[in-house]
């Protein structure tokens, strides 16, 4: 009974997810809740409507299949062993009861600071958008310290089915490509996004210069590797 009244204070998050998603038939749009129709996906910022099939290369999720998880409101656990997905391309996670529920219980999460999704190791928070203060998105949390957050945002980048327009040429299908930025959250708050270039990913750290160049050299890290960017963090953390 507990973890059912948890679960319902969870459900208290969920959004209409039309918001996120329209299903669309063939002649009309029809705004729904229903996860297991995934033929269409509207994204009402970009106004782009996209109508997934067999060709389509890629995917909008970022793990195919639902997984276990946890929900966090306010640093505490308040759910777990619940179906967990995420859609990144459109940046929402949808939760249903249990792994053996059927997907048309599944509903959208609204985003909020207070909640946070964990996923095996994984976790994922709601923070400002680089683009606009006042939208939130998600980003997985991949180290974490007193000096601040190093933080990655999965996407996705779907680009349109392109047509043959002779006959000496064929169809290009639509795709989903995975798209990874890394930000450094700063302890006032701040983001900085981390470039690959070394010269202007150690300008982030304008401050700390010289340490972070040593640190860099002396351990021989690859900033454009995921795993060595998390050392660095967790070296920088100890200077």
């Amino acid at each position: 009974m507990k973890q059912l009244s948890i679960l319902l204070l969870i459900f208290s998050y969920i959004s209409t997810f039309a918001q996120e998603t329209v299903v669309k038939d063939n002649s009309s749009r029809s705004s729904s809740s229903n996860y297991s129709n995934k033929v269409t996906y509207y994204k009402v910022n970009e106004g782009d409507v996209i109508i997934l099939n067999d060709d389509t290369i890629g995917t909008p999720y970022l793990f195919e299949e639902f997984q276990l998880g946890s929900i966090f409101v306010y640093d505490e656990e308040t759910v777990n062993n619940i179906a967990i997905k995420y859609n990144a391309y459109n940046d929402v996670f949808f939760i249903k009861p249990s792994l053996n529920s059927p997907n048309t219980e599944a509903q959208g999460i609204t985003k909020s600071i207070d909640l946070k999704i964990k996923l095996g190791d994984k976790l994922f928070v709601a923070l400002p958008s680089m683009d606009n203060r006042g939208d939130l998105q998600y980003y997985e949390v991949l180290s974490s310290g007193e000096k601040g957050k190093l933080l990655k945002k999965n996407s996705k980048l779907y680009k349109e089915r392109i047509e043959a327009t002779t006959s000496l040429t064929r169809d290009v299908p639509a795709t989903f490509k995975d798209q990874t930025t890394y930000y450094f959250q700063h302890k006032n708050g701040d983001f900085s996004e981390l470039p690959t270039s070394k010269k202007k990913f150690i300008a982030v750290f304008e401050v700390d210069k010289k340490k972070v160049t040593a640190i860099i050299k002396e351990n021989k890290l690859n900033i454009k590797n995921e795993l060595d960017l998390i050392k660095f963090f967790k070296l920088y953390e100890s200077i």
